[in-house]
């Protein structure tokens, strides 16, 4: 009994040995895939693709490779890999959009293309890689649809207000707030258009304030007042009256 056990623990470490001697060539099987897929060698990109993310679900006990998650990876030390995760996903994504047989792994791959895209640091960067994929798209792909659709679930899942988070904090009433006014603004007419704007200016607005000291003082002084004063105008009956007509109108800017 007790060799039995010797053997089966003598097992365990050495697949522990080499699953730690693939997960340290990740990278590079990672760049292999890269520079297929550049190449078109589409056969050999999936290829590479599917090993280095079988290494990661291997490595956190998962058995598909859609099932990883951002949540399994530390944010403050692997947000340059979970950037590439996320651009290894689009990357399969468009690879099996291809294939009218492979339509399955198309939306599984994109769906985990949007998972490790929201609230990320980059999100802005890949929803517009996103966007700009469907503008010169939009006319002959046949998933135009689900293209669109995970464009507009960044913005719908997404919890970031840069600048309310800026001046109030995260968890702050007012912020909280101005996230409801955000779903409600993604279904007005050309809505999706105005928090892609949003997004794509106030992150670098953000970004700037935090090398400027006496500017990022200056912005919550003023900025304070101001957003808590939006905040609740977004509250009133006058204002969901509104909202509930521009919401009969079509959404113009939902589509790119």
């Amino acid at each position: 009994m007790a060799d039995k056990k010797e053997k089966l623990s003598s097992k365990d470490k050495n697949q522990q040995l080499a699953l730690q001697k693939r997960y340290g060539k990740r990278i590079t099987i990672a760049k292999q895939g890269r520079e297929a897929f550049i190449a078109k060698d589409y056969t050999t990109a999936i290829a590479k693709y599917n090993e280095y993310l079988n290494i990661l679900a291997e490595s956190k006990n998962v058995t598909d490779i859609f099932h990883l998650s951002p949540g399994m990876f530390d944010t403050k030390t692997q947000i340059t890999e979970l950037l590439l995760i996320s651009h290894i996903y689009w990357e399969v994504a468009r690879i099996n959009e291809m294939a009218p047989k492979l339509q399955l792994n198309f939306q599984r791959a994109l769906a985990q293309f949007v998972k490790f895209s929201v609230n990320q640091p980059y999100q802005v960067l890949n929803s517009e890689m996103l966007r700009k994929y469907i503008k010169k798209n939009k006319n002959t792909s046949k998933q135009i649809a689900f293209l669109n659709d995970a464009y507009s679930s960044i913005y719908v899942q997404s919890k970031k207000c840069y600048i309310a988070t800026h001046c109030f904090g995260d968890q702050h009433p007012v912020t909280k707030q101005l996230r409801v006014f955000k779903r409600e603004l993604l279904e007005w007419p050309f809505g999706i258009e105005l928090v892609r704007l949003y997004y794509k200016f106030s992150s670098r607005f953000v970004a700037y304030l935090d090398l400027h000291f006496l500017q990022s003082k200056l912005l919550l002084i003023f900025s304070r007042p101001i957003l808590s004063t939006f905040s609740k105008l977004t509250e009133s009956s006058i204002f969901k009256r509104c909202s509930y007509f521009l919401k009969l109108l079509p959404k113009s800017g939902s589509k790119h």
